[in-house]
């Protein structure tokens, strides 16, 4: 029986919680995406700051393990840990921590500093924009492994 890979349930945890802070998120920002929640503010509230708890935590457990296989040099690592050998990785890790450092200014600081809310609240929403292209353009291109292949094709039609 195959084993189900630690770096496989994780990516699959951040997209459905993702996912979930999208839509939720999203229906947040304006009217204009409201009717993904149908305009109920204190749901898409309550759904965003549960998955949000949810996405720092397996991001912390992430870069733990990532330390941890580099530590017992595991051949898979990369030498920048979770970063990757492509720049998508380290474009990945650099938008969680914004979402996460100005998520937490926005939870924490709400009723205390309200410029510096405003501020994080502008950041917040327009990672979050680049973040949902990412997604999409990650989707995109992983769906080019799943074509088959001209020349199998062309196997089993023979």
């Amino acid at each position: 029986m195959n084993k189900i890979r630690f770096d496989f349930v994780i990516h699959w945890l951040y997209a459905i919680i993702w996912a979930l802070l999208a839509i939720s998120g999203f229906s947040m920002v304006s009217a204009k995406f409201g009717w993904l929640l149908n305009f109920d503010f204190t749901i898409a509230d309550t759904i965003h700051r549960i998955n949000a708890a949810a996405f720092v935590v397996i991001t912390f457990i992430s870069v733990g393990y990532e330390i941890i296989r580099k530590i017992k040099k595991d051949d898979r690592t990369q030498p920048w840990f979770i970063i990757g050998k492509s720049g998508y990785q380290l474009f990945t890790f650099i938008v969680s921590l914004l979402l996460i450092i100005t998520g937490v200014i926005i939870w924490i600081c709400m009723e205390v500093y309200k410029p510096g809310v405003a501020f994080a609240l502008l950041i917040h929403e327009y990672v979050s924009y680049v973040a949902l292209a990412s997604v999409v353009w990650h989707m995109y291109k992983k769906t080019h492994i799943l074509l088959w292949p001209k020349n199998k094709a062309k196997k089993v039609m023979n």
